[in-house]
């Protein structure tokens, strides 16, 4: 597995490579319009095809690169289908796992930041990377003020989802 942590500071947002080294395929998980040359230049740098961006949710604070990489490379948009969005290639659902080249991540319906939060779990039986968007940061949470957000269900999927 290969990784990498990208920052855009503009609007204090992570972006994640997760990539298989079998293959060269890759996903980009939660991906800004505003770095989406650093991002490509990353990919070539590691020799990796694009084959997805994943959403973890839709975001009020950044606009996602998704339709300007698919332009460019011709990847696919992964959003949760519960968002039913006529950009989207593939909705994902919990317990609905999909795979990236020999990598598997399975979504995790993690409503409470908003109403169709999705989190992504890969787990290759010897460790566990959890993807939680913002439903989960460093020392925080996501907001729940807007975009359908609950901070009891946030609670809920914080305890029942990730840490067990």
């Amino acid at each position: 597995m290969i990784f990498r942590q990208l920052f855009e500071k503009d609007s204090s947002t992570y972006t994640y490579l997760l990539a298989c080294e079998n293959t060269g395929e890759c996903v980009l998980i939660d991906p800004v319009i505003d770095t989406v040359e650093r991002d490509l230049e990353v990919l070539q740098q590691l020799g990796l095809t694009l084959t997805y961006t994943l959403e973890t949710h839709m975001h009020a604070d950044h606009l996602t690169g998704g339709r300007k990489l698919r332009a460019l490379t011709g990847s696919k948009i992964v959003v949760p289908a519960m968002d039913n969005l006529s950009c989207a290639d593939l909705g994902v659902e919990e317990g609905q796992a999909f795979k990236v080249g020999r990598l598997e991540l399975n979504p995790l319906f993690t409503p409470g930041h908003t109403g169709s939060h999705h989190a992504y779990l890969f787990d290759n039986g010897m460790s566990k990377v959890l993807f939680s968007g913002d439903a989960l940061l460093v020392e925080a949470c996501g907001r729940t003020d807007f975009q359908e957000g609950d901070p009891a269900q946030l609670y809920q999927s914080i305890n029942e989802k990730f840490f067990t």
